[in-house]
């Protein structure tokens, strides 16, 4: 089944993986990108994605249309979201 993910923290990194385990066939991760100046404590959910083969992006704005435009040509079967407030789809 293909899917998109959006994620961001440790339960997106969670998700992230319990869907590969699960054979769910991830066309695209997107997440935030990480700033430098903030303290993190949890994991990157991009890190995760990249040691995964998995192509990761990370737009300012998801809700563009030419990001709206990909997301459509990737036609996923379902559209996974790990706490990104600011990807409300």
């Amino acid at each position: 089944m293909k899917a998109i993910v959006f994620a961001y923290h440790d339960i997106g990194c969670a998700g992230l993986k319990a869907l590969v385990e699960a054979g769910y066939d991830i066309q695209a991760v997107f997440t935030h990108t990480d700033s430098p100046n903030e303290n993190r404590f949890f994991s990157s959910v991009a890190r995760v994605a990249a040691d995964l083969d998995l192509p990761v992006f990370a737009p300012e704005d998801v809700n563009h249309p030419l990001w709206i435009e990909r997301i459509q040509q990737l036609q996923p079967d379902i559209i996974f979201l790990f706490l990104l407030s600011q990807y409300a789809l």
